[in-house]
């Protein structure tokens, strides 16, 4: 799910203990009662974690699976949001969580539904063994369990069964070699037979395995259910093409699953396939950008103070100049792992002023954020370029006439397209609740106030860009 810390996160009352305190990957389940701040879901106005653990529990009461899709942009908090539902009492009391990787146990540009039920399968089988364990019961079914999987994939991956039975011949066992082999295929491309998907009996084989698998497990374990979390669909690595056909050519799978499920994915996605997916519309949980501007393009009083909020219980307030913590947010856009990643940037470089020069504050001034805010923004017009290893990516003065007409609210502005959908990858469009209203990244629009403002007759800067910085020579 996340990358493993080798220190707990700490909060920072010095300049030098920031990385600690604003670790960029989500909150481990023992770090919430400190540092987690409920004011983000206050400010969206949605209590996600309630409406999903009711609607699991709804679910597991009334004898029916649980298939949902939680969808927001990077730097939401959705991992925060299912690390707060596999931690809740409620959850870990009735379900059995198993977390499916789509970046680390996945080739994010080529993986098949094959492969998300071998991992699937495979994360079950080792979820079941630790919960046996944690609980003191037997769990031998394992060893069967392999061969029977081994002989269910043999037509997907022949190239797995030959390294198999290498390993066997040199003495080692099926139980020990299969799983790290088959996770270690389904990363390498040109490892799986494709061709054999378009053969419905071969993919039906695997589904019953898993249905035989399972039964078995529930014997072990008939007080719980299987909540099978899908993480990380929703990274810009993660190909398109991979999503529709996992989740729309063979969404019939998912359907047929006697397992829970809950995947994220991007939002233009769900919004583009919302009704072909296999996942009841009751449960797509759309988990909103915090804004930092109002719709009038002003600062917006509610999502600030709530990032403020979160920031202040992660480091000590009097560690950042008031103007310098303004300019961080704002130029964050309300995406929590930028604005992590530029406090830090910004600490270290008061840490460095503050060594060189003993006699300045040992705090975050404005100048420390406006050097880290103006590198950010270059990088990011860099981004705004053509991707060449994209075919589907669109030239910028197409991405550039979309966010105008975002920024002024035309009237077909929010209608979902693929210039929309690079735009919201790449942040540069923001999601909001309310209405359901798109809005231009502060960055973003900068880039607008750039190249249009005083340059474009029609065109009128309103506000909502990096108004705090030093303009940029023309």
């Amino acid at each position: 799910m996340a990358i493993e810390r080798r220190v707990p996160v700490e909060r920072a009352v010095t300049l030098r203990r920031f990385s600690r305190a604003f670790f960029p990957e989500p909150l481990d389940a023992s770090e919430l009662a400190e540092f987690y701040s409920d004011a983000l879901s206050i400010c969206r106005g949605t209590d996600l974690v309630r409406r999903m653990s009711g609607h699991l529990l709804a679910g597991a009461e009334d004898a029916f699976y649980f298939k949902g899709v939680l969808y927001g942009n990077r730097g939401t908090g959705k991992s925060t949001e299912i690390i707060r539902l596999l931690a809740s009492q409620e959850i870990r009391s009735k379900f059995v969580s198993v977390v499916v990787d789509a970046v680390t146990d996945l080739n994010p540009r080529s993986f098949t539904v094959v492969d998300v039920l071998l991992v699937t399968i495979a994360n079950l089988i080792e979820a079941c063994e630790a919960k046996c364990r944690e609980l003191g019961r037997a769990f031998n079914e394992a060893g069967t369990m392999h061969r029977d999987l081994q002989q269910a994939l043999a037509p997907f991956f022949s190239v797995l069964q030959a390294k198999i039975q290498d390993t066997v011949t040199k003495g080692g066992t099926v139980e020990g070699s299969f799983f790290g082999l088959a996770k270690a295929s389904v990363r390498i491309e040109g490892q799986r037979r494709t061709d054999v998907l378009q053969k419905p009996e071969s993919l039906s084989e695997l589904g019953r395995a898993l249905d035989r698998y399972i039964a078995a497990i529930k014997v072990h374990l008939p007080e719980f259910e299987f909540l099978v979390v899908g993480e990380n669909f929703d990274r810009e690595q993660v190909s398109r093409g991979r999503l529709a056909d996992t989740f729309i050519e063979f969404g019939g799978v998912f359907r047929d699953l006697q397992l829970n499920l809950l995947f994220t994915l991007p939002v233009p996605f769900v919004n583009a396939h919302r009704g072909a997916l296999p996942f009841r519309r009751q449960n797509q949980y759309p988990i909103y950008d915090i804004p930092v501007c109002t719709a009038a393009h002003e600062a917006d009083p509610d999502g600030c103070g709530a990032l403020r909020r979160l920031v202040g219980m992660r480091a000590d307030p009097a560690l950042f100049d008031d103007d310098a913590l303004n300019l961080v947010i704002r130029a964050s856009g309300g995406d929590l792992s930028w604005l992590f990643s530029m406090i830090v940037l910004s600490a270290e470089r008061a840490r460095y002023r503050n060594e060189d020069f003993p006699d300045t504050p040992a705090r975050i001034l404005f100048n420390d954020a406006e050097g880290v805010v103006l590198e950010q923004f270059s990088m990011f017009r860099n981004e705004m370029g053509v991707d060449p290893d994209d075919p589907d990516d669109a030239p910028w003065p197409d991405k550039r006439a979309k966010l105008r007409a975002i920024y002024e609210d035309s009237p077909d502005a929010d209608v979902p397209s693929s210039v929309l959908y690079h735009l919201l990858r790449r942040r540069a469009v923001l999601y909001f609740n309310g209405r359901g209203r798109y809005g231009v990244h502060p960055m973003a629009i900068e880039i607008l106030r750039e190249q249009l403002d005083g340059l474009d007759e029609t065109f009128h800067y309103k506000g909502g860009g990096l108004d705090a910085i030093k303009p940029r020579a023309k």
